[in-house]
């Protein structure tokens, strides 16, 4: 294990900002957390009341869960590290990873914890920028890097790297004793499968999975590494004892047992993107990325409001929405909006056209 900074280090290290604040805003429709708004199931909400009958004894060791998640990739349990949310994940893998003087490669507006956890244990980060700040044609090198994160679809563009490419660059980070983190939180919304399998023939590989955002459970932070049995030992060395509760693991088991919801929000979501997407076009002043996702990144800049501006006059209509000033390179000019059921999407679309149009 190695040292960590020295605490004048960390007390200048900021936190980050993220969405999913609706607590600020009581009333209001979030459209800044992007959670399948199907969910919690009626099974998972069933195994939550059952499992409330055993906290008062500590949780077990999730093997259960784990086996299921096995299961799930055509893996074994042994390749399966269970997580307080993916976040705890990231935290740990940086912490069994890296040591001051590294250098992590981070393509650019992402997730904020990969800088944060990076710097917080003595690494230098460098940027890769991607659309729509950056070149299409975004090109990875990890030599010369101790690690590389991808988002896989990407927070908050929504863009997806293909899983050859991600191949490819296994295959160049391998060479270059390159560890590879790839967070695939929003895989389920997304059109292309799971990479999980690669870690098989990739010791260098990391898979972050969440189950907050599909199964609709943030509240009970829930999320798992899967990645080889020396690395996954390595997580779970530093992990705390018990760190996912009783009923987390409970609803993580009745969610992965529930495929005919997983089924029907697949459809949902799929259908009511699409009209989203489509809605969002026909207003003035908005550019909408095309997403793999279940979110939008949209440029408001032509709107001459600021994201910050946009935020404060939909919440006052009873709207939250992501203000992506605190990503890294999109400044004031870009919002995002997940996808939430029919009539609130309706309800959004009224409220900004009115706004966008008054």
């Amino acid at each position: 294990m190695h040292p960590h900074p020295s605490p004048p280090d960390i007390y200048r290290i900021p936190r980050p900002a993220h969405g999913g604040d609706a607590w600020r805003y009581p009333g209001t429709i979030d459209f800044s957390a992007n959670i399948n708004p199907l969910g919690p199931s009626s099974s998972v909400i069933r195994a939550i009341t059952r499992a409330l009958e055993y906290v008062n004894a500590y949780p077990t060791d999730g093997r259960e869960l784990s086996l299921l998640l096995a299961d799930k990739h055509g893996l074994m349990p042994e390749n399966i590290v269970l997580g307080n949310g993916s976040s705890e994940l990231i935290k740990a893998v940086c912490e069994v990873t890296l040591r001051p003087g590294d250098r992590v490669l981070i393509p650019q507006p992402t997730f904020s914890e990969y800088e944060y956890f990076s710097v917080i244990y003595g690494a230098s980060t460098y940027e890769v920028p991607l659309p729509p700040v950056g070149d299409a044609h975004m090109h990875l090198h990890p030599g010369g890097f101790r690690m590389l994160f991808l988002c896989n679809p990407n927070n908050p563009t929504g863009s997806s790297i293909s899983p050859h490419r991600i191949e490819e660059l296994l295959e160049e980070a391998e060479r270059a004793g390159c560890l590879v983190v790839v967070d695939e939180a929003y895989q389920e919304f997304s059109k292309h499968t799971s990479i999980a399998g690669m870690v098989e023939s990739h010791d260098t590989l990391v898979v972050l999975r969440s189950m907050t955002k599909f199964y609709s459970i943030p509240g009970l932070r829930l999320g798992y590494a899967v990645t080889g049995e020396r690395t996954a030992r390595m997580l779970r060395q530093v992990l705390p004892p018990w760190n996912v509760n009783t009923v987390a693991i409970a609803a993580g088991v009745a969610a992965l047992g529930d495929k005919r919801f997983a089924a029907e929000s697949r459809r949902y979501i799929s259908k009511e993107k699409k009209h989203l997407f489509q809605a969002l076009c026909r207003l003035p002043g908005l550019r909408i990325h095309p997403s793999d996702a279940n979110f939008f990144l949209i440029n408001i800049e032509d709107t001459g409001m600021s994201s910050f501006e946009m935020k404060k006059k939909l919440v006052k209509k009873g709207f939250l929405i992501r203000d992506c000033s605190s990503f890294r390179r999109l400044g004031d000019r870009y919002i995002r909006i997940c996808i939430r059921k029919h009539d609130e999407n309706l309800k959004l679309i009224s409220a900004m056209e009115e706004l966008l149009n008054g």
